[in-house]
């Protein structure tokens, strides 16, 4: 089937669709970072696509954004042919990211239908915790006395990635992107930088980081709190991902009052 471009005039409309769903992953504020990211800056090269001439209705698409390195997509149908059909124009060196569980046959097929078998491509899953913008507002975002805290630049992106436990090749200017085009928290003592939050192009809290020498000590909890707060300040659902198997970083945000409410994946070709 023919791949359509939605053109950026009507991705709000496509936005809409998942209105009802903001709390879900590539969906509804995945398409707003879009949104955004073009307002600010008309030369990225983010596009959207779909093989579906009913996307204002279903809301097929897929997201492409090079500087991501990653695919988003999503569907309103039950029957994913559409979504495969799209995700088929593109070959399996994509990751697709952060897409719910419910698309997981979706994704896996495309990847099978590229030509590998399924011990070729892989899929990490994270949950997907979610808390109501009431809660987050009220947070107690008081700071210990030895502790500021103000927005990222670009200069605290080595910093950053250097101890990321996912990054990959190319995940420097991805880090660099995020901090230039989506709001992001630093917590400084002096001038050194000890914990950070950013948002991930899913709309999600992401790079959650505590230096090793600042933590046991409660910062990592602060800076989801001021993150989570500035988010639903802007009318944003607070939601994060976490990897399953990172028992401390699922304990922390339960404690906080997440709630997990979906399991999300990446899959990528290995």
């Amino acid at each position: 089937m023919q791949l359509i471009e939605i053109p950026f005039e009507k991705w709000p409309q496509l936005r809409d669709l998942y209105q009802h769903k903001k709390d879900l992953s590539s969906s509804y504020n995945t398409l707003q970072m879009c949104i955004n990211w073009i307002e600010k800056d008309p030369q990225l090269q983010v596009k959207i696509y779909t093989t579906s001439k009913e996307w204002h209705v279903d809301g097929t698409f897929v997201t492409e954004a090079p500087i991501t390195g990653l695919l988003f997509c999503n569907t309103l149908k039950e029957d994913f042919t559409d979504l495969v059909n799209t995700l088929n124009h593109f070959d399996n060196s994509k990751m697709v990211g952060g897409h719910p569980e419910r698309l997981m046959l979706a994704v896996e097929k495309h990847f099978l239908d590229s030509g590998l078998n399924k011990e070729q491509f892989r899929s990490d899953g994270g949950v997907w915790q979610y808390i109501s913008r009431e809660e987050a507002l009220n947070f107690n975002t008081d700071l210990p006395e030895n502790i500021t805290t103000k927005g990222l630049d670009v200069t605290h992106a080595e910093q950053i990635n250097r101890v990321w436990p996912h990054r990959f090749e190319g995940s420097l200017t991805f880090v660099e992107h995020l901090i230039k085009f989506n709001k992001s928290v630093g917590l400084f003592e002096g001038e050194q930088l000890v914990a950070w939050c950013l948002i991930y192009p899913l709309g999600s809290l992401g790079l959650l980081q505590v230096e090793e020498s600042h933590r046991r000590k409660g910062l990592g909890k602060l800076v989801v709190k001021i993150m989570s707060k500035y988010l639903a300040e802007q009318g944003i659902e607070v939601t994060a991902s976490v990897v399953t198997t990172n028992s401390t970083s699922r304990s922390m945000f339960k404690q906080l009052g997440f709630k997990i409410i979906d399991t999300v994946y990446w899959t990528f070709k290995i």
